[in-house]
């Protein structure tokens, strides 16, 4: 790299790179066993990183000096002379106090390239703060970063741009580059890791010390090239970094910790405390391998493939769907980490499927916007993915709704999927055509197997009944579906029942249902399940199905007894739902399992009147509701983090049964007290879903609920302005300050419209979150001044809220630089919340008074 001269002689505008003296000499003739005292380690293996662009300068192994192709970095090495520092000596650790400090100083470098070194070191410092199992080299990767950004942070700020040369900025630009390819490189800890710490425990490692090395030169490049004549400063870096080393152990022991960290992170990196139902393992498909191979065929040769898989249920659409999936020209072509299962069987309205899609495609980014969040996150690179989106037929049948954003529908959704050209979709639906005349689809029709595919099929589950000169007959029967086949073959076994037996039941239940008509068909073999003797002999268990069908993500024992307190005997009912095949397991951590109905056993219950009743929707939502409002959430409440840990685990759940509440299903709720209760809950969850960065859909609906509802005007006026002050902060927390300011006066309006003294007390503290987004919002002082004063009025026999008026009206005056007065008010606000314990409102306090105390440069108080 060609280097200013001026750059080296006085350290150019990095001040920390001027030569600290003339006392430390340097010499290119200095011996071996000189340098390699001061080399550490790490620097051994050299990077190949770099296959064009500017150079980098490396340490040579012989002379730890600079590369020759460097000639304004060709000093030589440290003295023999020079002490080496101790350890602790620079020992360093990149706290939460070092993120502040440089968040603080996001944006206001003088170069732009600097401020997006800047914000991507700040993201990888942040992104991994909370992986425990990988603690030790999380802290050393943060230590390291958190100390170049310091330094680079140092000499930068106050700065112009025209003093920064060139060749600085060109360091800067390289320095983004390495950190965005550590970013993908270190960053993807998902439940892949798991896999790879117990089968590839000990693999790649020439990758991971490529990693290392790359951060390595990353220091190196930067620093190293600025003051390579300064024999110290080469001794520091090296000697920090060999204190790295050592302080991690071995590199073999740390490959072993950090491999399942080292996978491409990318936009599908989020890990969910809530798991929707995983795809389903591959198992044997029978008589399915020409079409499994036609449609991988499509998948991997064919530009922006769009292939639906049409039968009804029961054929087997979801078998060969996966067996695609895992098909090995499939898994060449999208990598694993680049292959989604949508499971579209909890899809209650277009939010919902959006919510879904975002779980299953793993989305890192949460802005409010799940559609802009999805799409952005399948556009971050060009690689391919690969979506399969199972039982499509469900999210199909949802009506379209109208938005803030406008008309969101299903078929809108999908369209704007397969406008991604990267994006192939693969779809199984219960139907003979598939939606949207937008896309062009490859369809592929699936029928009954062949006889002796239904034949294996069977006797794989039972084999007894390989020689039994009914099973012919039964099978026919059946119409050859695979599902069909497989419930009757569990059926068998649980059952102890012989083929011809079996075949006299299904005859009795009616073989003419065997007709053209497959979804009914399949629906019958659903039926001789649904309806067989154990589950007709035990209404526990028929109550649980019902119950179950009504949750998309399932549950777990613990939590049954919010949603099933009327069942009696769950592990009986569980037992016997299991031996019908009627529900599936899954494990959720070490110890407890949840339990779901598939897909197809629920598309199949919700069109059952005794299983999807207006009394089993009625106990649902009241089961819903019991178990939010006894979880509320808020910042403060030592249950806090309990509480949002058990709602997290039930939130998809939760989202559904409230977004799909209708008025009718209101009617069905005969007093106004369970009404108010609902409505109570759902206000709730959307004060958690403000605490977790959630979205605004349940607000939304619930200002449309409000109005019609049968608890009359003023509570449904009362709701309505509850409803407006969370969405109003919301909003404000999205950065949307107008919306959020339009919300929170409507809120205001309505309270004082109520009238009542309680309600008057929700008004000023209205007029005070106003006067908060006005403050973003730029407005007038003098507006601010008039909306705190009508709060101090309103809140006066309120003693949190007229503490927290003097807080604002503090905060006023600082913002018009009357900081005497500031200080004064901000005083006496601090000391009456700190008697009422009020913790964030005086953090608060302290922040604005030392503000006040900066302006007037008596920093010391």
């Amino acid at each position: 790299m060609a280097s200013n001269e001026n750059d080296f002689n006085d350290g150019g505008c990095f001040p920390w790179m001027r030569p600290k003296s003339a006392s430390a000499p340097h010499s290119n003739n200095s011996d071996k066993s000189s340098a390699k005292t001061t080399r550490p380690a790490i620097f051994k293996k050299k990077s190949s990183r770099d296959k064009g662009g500017t150079s980098r300068p490396k340490i040579s192994k012989a002379t730890g000096s600079a590369s020759s192709k460097h000639p304004a970095a060709s000093a030589g090495p440290v003295s023999a002379g020079v002490e080496p520092p101790s350890a602790g000596t620079y020992a360093f650790e990149a706290g939460k106090q070092t993120i502040e400090v440089l968040q603080r100083f996001a944006n206001m470098l003088p170069v732009p390239c600097a401020n997006e070194v800047l914000e991507v070191a700040l993201l990888l410092m942040t992104t991994y703060e909370d992986v425990t199992v990988l603690e030790e080299q999380v802290k050393d990767l943060n230590n390291r970063i958190g100390s170049l950004m310091l330094v680079m942070v140092d000499g930068l700020s106050g700065k112009e741009a025209a003093v920064i040369s060139p060749d600085v900025i060109r360091d800067i630009e390289n320095l983004g580059g390495d950190l965005r390819t550590i970013q993908k490189d270190l960053g993807k800890i998902t439940s892949q890791s798991r896999w790879l710490l117990v089968f590839f425990k000990n693999a790649n490692k020439v990758t991971v010390d490529a990693c290392v090395d790359r951060l390595n030169d990353a220091l190196q490049s930067f620093n190293v090239t600025r003051a390579i004549h300064d024999g110290n400063m080469l001794f520091d870096i090296q000697t920090r970094l060999e204190t790295v080393n050592q302080a991690t152990g071995k590199m073999a022991e740390k490959v072993d910790k950090m491999y399942s960290w080292l996978i491409e992170k990318d936009a599908h990196g989020a890990q969910a405390s809530l798991i929707l139902e995983e795809m389903p393992l591959l198992i044997h498909v029978y008589g399915r391998d020409k079409v499994i191979s036609q449609i991988s065929q499509i998948l991997t040769t064919k530009a922006r493939p769009r292939v639906g898989i049409l039968g009804a249920g029961g054929m087997g659409k979801t078998s060969v769907a996966v067996a695609v999936m895992e098909n090995e020209l499939v898994r060449k072509k999208y990598q694993d980490s680049h292959r989604f299962w949508v499971p579209c069987v909890g899809v209650t309205s277009p939010i919902s499927f959006l919510q879904i899609l975002s779980k299953s495609l793993g989305v890192a980014q949460d802005t409010g916007a799940p559609l802009r969040d999805i799409l952005s996150a399948l556009k971050s690179t060009q690689e391919p993915r690969l979506i399969l989106l199972d039982n499509l037929e469900t999210a199909m049948n949802v009506p379209e709704m109208v938005t803030e954003g406008g008309r969101l529908s299903t078929e809108g959704i999908i369209n704007q999927l397969a406008s991604i050209h990267h994006v192939s979709i693969l779809a199984t639906i219960r139907s003979n055509i598939l939606p949207s005349d937008a896309i062009s689809w490859d369809l592929v029709p699936l029928e009954g197997v062949a006889r002796e595919h239904a034949r294996a099929i069977f006797t794989n589950i039972c084999p007894v009944a390989a020689e039994h000169p009914s099973l012919g007959e039964l099978l026919e029967a059946l119409s050859y579906m695979p599902y069909a086949i497989t419930l009757m073959a569990k059926q068998a076994v649980s059952s102890f029942v012989q083929p011809d037996e079996l075949l006299k039941e299904w005859k009795k239940s009616g073989t003419n249902s065997l007709s053209e008509d497959l979804k009914k068909r399949m629906n019958r073999s659903i039926e001789f399940s649904v309806e067989s003797k154990a589950i007709l002999e035990s209404p526990n268990a028929q109550h649980l199905l019902a119950i179950l069908g009504n949750l998309p993500s399932g549950t777990n024992l613990k939590h049954l007894k919010w949603w099933a307190k009327h069942v009696e005997h769950i592990p009986s009912a569980i037992a016997t739902l299991n031996n019908t095949a009627l529900i599936t397991q899954r494990p959720e951590g070490k110890s407890s399992t949840i339990f779901f109905v598939l897909p197809v056993v629920q598309s199949y219950l919700h069109e059952q009147p005794l299983y999807n009743s207006s009394t089993t929707r009625r106990l649902v939502l009241e089961a819903c509701c019991a178990f939010v409002l006894d979880h509320k959430v808020e910042p403060g409440d030592p249950n806090f983090r309990t509480h949002r840990a058990e709602l997290d685990t039930e939130k998809m759940n939760i989202q559904a049964i409230f977004c799909g509440v209708k008025t009718e299903s209101l009617s069905e709720l005969t007093l106004v007290e369970s009404v108010t209760k609902v409505f109570d809950a759902m206000l709730a969850f959307a004060w958690y879903q403000f605490w977790t960065k959630g979205g605004t859909d349940i607000l939304i609906h619930l200002l449309e609920l409000a109005p019609s509802s049968n608890i009359g005007e003023e509570s449904a006026l009362r709701y309505t302005a509850e409803v407006h002050v969370c969405l109003g902060r919301m909003y404000c927390r999205l950065g949307r300050y107008q919306k959020a300011s339009e919300c929170l006066w409507n809120a205001r309006n309505e309270f004082i419209k109520l009238g009542t003294p309680a309600d008057r007390i929700r008004a000023g503290e209205s007029a005070l979150y106003v006067a908060g987004t006005y403050t973003y919002l730029q407005a007038d002082g003098m507006d601010i001044f008039w909306l705190v004063s009508q709060a101090q009025k309103e809140l006066k026999d309120d003693p949190k809220g007229s503490a927290r008026a003097l807080l604002y009206l503090g905060e006023y005056y600082w913002y018009e630089k009357m900081t005497d007065k500031a200080l004064e008010t901000l005083e006496c606000a601090r000391e009456l919340l700190d008697e009422l314990g009020c913790t964030a409102e005086v953090m608060d306090c302290r922040t604005y008074i030392t503000r006040c105390y900066a302006r007037q440069g008596n920093l010391e108080e």
